[in-house]
């Protein structure tokens, strides 16, 4: 399934139908492509019945999102976290919380004084991710937080790792990311994603260390976003490409699919991130109009690391025409001068240049009531990493290497 908010024009609509189409061709099939070690559930789970379950597998489909949080005060001594959530939750079996447990769902605080008043979120900052049952010791009492149906990426189980992967060294892998996959673990899933998935394929480091000093993010693409990540094997390598990233020297070009070209240049924007709120929609980020002077463009150009923290900056290098399904959109070649969240994405929507697909950002112009929405793992933008290149000697390879990721373009093998 595919949004788009710039809707309405047959182009949009005829693209819509081909992607939704190789969505579901894929879902049919993700049985057959289940190779990966880290796949361990299975599309004919048994249905949910009111959003609890009998079934000891996570469902692949998309379910309501439902949080249960728990107060569990453990009157015997040696019971299961899992069998306490059970006894509070009677809708959901055991089996399943063990199951939820080692996807990375469930969350525990440490042990609560008896005063201590219920409220959710009230005590994040004590909570734990577990990733095995554990025993609640006789007269405990914790905060416990399950998410009971979370969000599935199958990106992690049809991927081939081992051909994704573009080098490895001692310190870095880099990786190209297919679409529909975070780079860390989200909130609900600790399973999916490319630094767990790089780990299962390559084993690195100690099979009973803690699951997040495995491999190391370095930077980010968002879920929906393919191409280029670079992610670190220990954490010296980790603090070594951070400092590459804010001293400005990797240079990061994209592709950007949109309905009409773009003008060739400099795009600059007054760049004003969101507060993430809870429960009040999907988080967004807001470009202004801004005109730079000739001097402080230059002085920016010349030494990224002066460009104050609310401009953002791009230049489109090219923009071409592509036929996609019998239809002609643009492929924007894009480099970025500053790395702001969504900057591509919010850049191009404010100048009514709205990425393909892309229903969390709309054309500025647009008269559409929708509310903006995050788009699901399975909805392809049109947005692809297409290289990365460090201006720095790294184990990677000398100042200048590059690494390009120029197959797997979803619009380029309609």
């Amino acid at each position: 399934m595919f949004c788009l908010r710039a809707a309405g024009s047959p182009a949009k609509r005829a693209l819509a139908l081909l992607v939704t189409k190789r969505a579901q061709k894929r879902r049919r099939t993700f049985s057959l492509l289940s190779s990966s070690p880290i796949a361990s559930s299975s599309s004919s789970s048994v249905p949910l019945k009111n959003t609890g379950t009998t079934t000891t597998e996570i469902p692949d489909e998309k379910r309501p999102a439902r949080v249960e949080h728990c107060d569990l005060k453990s009157l015997s001594n040696n019971k299961k976290l899992s069998e306490a959530l059970h006894g509070k939750i009677t809708d959901v079996t055991e089996q399943y919380f063990q199951a939820l447990i080692e996807f990375g769902a469930v969350y525990i605080s440490d042990e609560l004084e008896e005063d201590f008043q219920l409220e959710p979120n009230t005590v994040k900052h004590k909570m734990k991710r577990i990733r095995s049952d554990v025993l609640l010791p006789a007269g405990s009492r914790h905060y416990v937080r399950a998410h009971v149906n979370p969000r599935r990426f199958l990106a992690a189980r049809e991927t081939r790792w081992m051909d994704a992967i573009l080098k490895e060294t001692d310190d870095f892998v880099v990786v190209m990311k297919p679409s529909g996959l975070p780079v860390s673990p989200s909130v609900d899933n600790a399973k999916e994603n490319v630094l767990r998935c790089v780990w299962s394929a390559l084993r690195v480091g100690d099979e009973n260390d803690d699951e997040a000093t495995k491999l190391f993010p370095t930077h980010r693409l968002d879920v929906t976003t393919s191409g280029v990540v670079v992610v670190a094997k220990n954490s010296k390598a980790a603090g070594i490409f951070s400092k590459i990233l804010r001293d400005g020297l990797a240079e990061k070009q994209y592709l950007a699919l949109t309905e009409n070209p773009s003008k060739i240049g400099l795009m600059t924007h007054e760049y004003e991130p969101s507060e993430r709120t809870i429960g009040k929609g999907a988080r967004t980020v807001k470009m202004k109009t801004l005109k730079l002077s000739e001097d402080d463009t230059a002085s920016y150009l010349k030494n990224k690391t002066q460009i104050p923290s609310n401009v953002a900056i791009l230049r489109v290098e090219k923009s071409e025409p592509v036929a996609v399904n019998g239809k002609t959109f643009y492929e924007n070649t894009v480099k970025l001068i500053t790395g702001r969240t969504h900057q591509i994405r919010a850049q191009f929507s404010k100048e009514n240049l709205a990425l393909i697909n892309d229903c969390l950002y709309s054309n500025a112009n647009d008269g559409e009531t929708a509310p903006p929405r995050v788009p699901e793992p399975e909805e392809k933008i049109g947005l692809h990493a297409l290289s990365l290149k460090i201006n720095a000697e790294t184990s990677l390879g000398p100042k200048g290497v590059e690494f390009r990721a120029e197959n797997d373009i979803w619009w380029r093998s309609s």
